[in-house]
């Protein structure tokens, strides 16, 4: 009943929901198609460029918020933080935390939009008196324009990444938002044990 329905896939191909699964799922209606999450890597200190037209179906487009972070075995000693973490692709959809980010105006908006499952006669609408829009409002975390992103990414005045800078889907995530948590370094999981060789391979590779 408070559970969560997780999809894995082990062989590196994308996740495709088709026909109606039913909202208790946890599954959003825009989420039924998940490829996850391009991480790039540069060994060697220089800065990573991407540019082109299309980008968004790879996650890098202008509207997208992308996670980013410099990191060194310094970092990466035990637990890798959120932050970190998050840059370094341990999250399969942004922010990775307990929260899922989304962009609307209010909770009630998105369950009223055409293809949510909780608009008008999905039987899940605002107003059935089955509760769902408390139960999303513990689960996402709404971002509805460039002024309320404050309250999940850090783009205040001298970050660097405020409105106008040209930065801003560059912005740290407030992890604490969406509460998102450390992550383990090592060989205790996949995702650890490959995020710690890259930054022994950049180490090896300086050295050399």
């Amino acid at each position: 009943e408070n559970g969560k329905l997780v999809l894995t896939s082990a062989d590196g191909r994308g996740i495709k929901i088709t026909g109606d699964i039913g909202v208790g799922s946890g599954i959003l209606s825009t989420q039924k198609e998940n490829y996850g999450r391009l991480s790039l890597v540069k060994n060697d200190g220089r800065d990573i460029n991407v540019s082109g037209t299309g980008l968004s179906a790879i996650g890098m487009g202008a509207a997208d918020m992308i996670s980013q972070a410099s990191v060194s075995l310094r970092e990466s000693k035990g637990q890798i933080s959120a932050a970190n973490a998050d840059a370094m692709g341990f999250n399969s959809y942004n922010g990775g935390g307990a929260k899922q980010i989304l962009q609307a105006s209010s909770i009630e908006a998105f369950m009223s939009s055409a293809g949510s499952g909780f608009s008008a006669g999905s039987g899940f609408s605002v107003g059935s008196g089955k509760g769902y829009s408390t139960i999303l409002s513990g689960s996402v975390q709404i971002v509805s324009s460039t002024a309320s992103m404050s309250s999940t990414y850090v783009i205040s005045a001298g970050s660097g990444f405020s409105a106008g800078s040209g930065n801003s889907q560059f912005a740290a995530l407030k992890t604490s938002t969406v509460s998102a948590h450390e992550a383990t370094a090592g060989v205790t999981t996949l995702k650890g044990a490959m995020a710690v060789m890259d930054i022994a391979e950049t180490a090896i590779t300086n050295l050399d």
